[in-house]
């Protein structure tokens, strides 16, 4: 959540940023408003018991019948103390599932726009892939190669579920190992992280519409979310503790399984492994001081750039506007590779800045030089999902209907260099 009393302090200003968002003013009053009533409920409870503490230091030299009567006044006023305590431990609940409601103040860079229309696109590169012969879409691939089941998976899980087989597993994995590979170098610590998560976590991580929206899968006996991303587990590792300065950056990556319902999908993207109902991804998330964390929002993009590009995929990157941000992030950018059958760039990665939005919601704090403790920034972004299997096939299929491996996958296929196998028969 955001600071309360940054809000406090400069409401005209946070409404105005806000706005941008098309964020409702009225919120920002109603916290100001109830802030000013906790405020002089302090006081009145300060006054009562500045008088009790009176009365207590003076009793020994009162005589008996004022001694009696000041002890019936002070349990009037412990009454009224209890009275006005409750009244604000009301106010603060209030005053924090307000500021639960409201998103992060969008940083100066991103562009003002309603919605997704709006995302601008800031660089393009590579030329799109352009094929001599009539190109197949992935799921065709898929099914010449065996590589793909979704009418199994519905027998066994319903719709919008799948199967990885042979040489799409092997291509699946390969794509991973490389990816870890890369980030590791890049001084990222693996995780293997887990998949359920409790509610006050998931709420914490800031994402409403993944849980308001119907979109996270919720076990309701033991009150568990099936996370919808790495994040949302990884996130939460160090909450309510305090980081030393000078081991941050703190530099993550977890592998996880992923729950999303898609509640809202539909047509061409249910079908296939576009938009499914789970899927496996690889994340990355720094903890960091405020002074670095833009550096570091920068450095994950290039980690991703790095990935697509030795990949040998065209690809753009997306400024996302403010209509369309994600709750927690100040600025999101994401990457967008060609899909040749669909004639677009589609999403494979997204890197988030959320500055000290989750942190303060998770109560992650470091020590400065100074001895005084501070609120880190968090940071995320995506190093691979199945997307990015659907793009290799699509780019890289030949005339014949082979699809060759990317040169630096073939180290993890046993240096298989093309797929050309055709599906044994059902």
């Amino acid at each position: 959540m955001l600071d309360i009393k940054h809000l406090i302090k400069n409401p005209d200003t946070v409404q105005k940023q806000l706005a941008l968002r098309n964020f409702d003013k009225k919120t920002i009053r109603k916290v100001f408003d109830l802030d000013v009533t906790r405020r002089n409920l302090l006081q009145k409870v300060e006054i009562l018991k500045a008088t009790k503490n009176t009365f207590s230091k003076s009793i020994g030299t009162l005589d008996k019948i004022k001694r009696e009567t000041g002890l019936k006044e002070m349990k009037k006023l412990d009454v009224q103390e209890d009275d006005l305590n409750a009244q604000l431990l009301k106010i603060k609940n209030d005053l924090t599932q307000l500021m639960m409601t409201i998103p992060n103040i969008p940083h100066e860079k991103v562009p003002q726009g309603k919605d997704e229309t709006e995302n601008v696109v800031i660089k393009t590169v590579g030329k799109k892939t352009d094929f001599a012969f009539q190109l197949k879409d992935y799921m065709a691939l898929a099914s010449l190669h065996d590589l793909i089941d979704t009418e199994r998976a519905a027998k066994v899980s319903g719709s919008r579920f799948g199967y990885l087989k042979k040489e799409g597993a092997l291509l699946w994995n390969a794509l991973v190992q490389y990816c870890l590979a890369v980030i590791l170098k890049e001084g990222f610590v693996p995780f293997y992280s887990p998949s359920l998560v409790k509610e006050e976590v998931m709420n914490n991580s800031g994402y409403d519409t993944y849980t308001d929206g119907q979109d996270a899968y919720y076990i309701e006996k033991d009150k568990l979310f099936l996370v919808g991303t790495g994040e949302h587990a990884l996130l939460p590792y160090h909450s309510n503790e305090v980081l030393d300065e000078k081991k941050l950056p703190l530099r993550y990556t977890t592998y996880s399984s992923c729950y999303r319902r898609e509640a809202g999908s539909y047509g061409k993207d249910t079908k296939g492994i576009l938009r499914v109902h789970q899927f496996e991804k690889q994340e990355m998330l720094i903890i960091t001081t405020p002074e670095k964390s833009w550096k570091a929002f920068d450095s994950l993009i290039k980690i991703q750039e790095k990935i697509v590009t030795a990949l040998g995929l065209p690809y753009q990157l997306l400024e996302v506007c403010t209509g369309d941000l994600p709750k927690p992030s100040a600025r999101v950018i994401d990457l967008e590779c060609w899909i040749p059958s669909e004639k677009k760039y589609r999403e494979t990665h997204s890197a988030s800045n959320c500055t000290d939005y989750q942190a303060r919601r998770n109560k992650i704090r470091y020590k400065t030089k100074e001895g005084k403790n501070e609120m880190v920034h968090i940071l995320n972004a995506t190093v691979v999902t199945p997307r990015l299997l659907i793009v290799l096939l699509e780019n890289y299929q030949q005339q014949d209907g082979s699809i060759t491996i990317p040169n630096v996958l073939q180290i993890y296929m046993d240096n298989k260099s093309v797929i050309t196998s055709i599906k044994d028969e059902k």
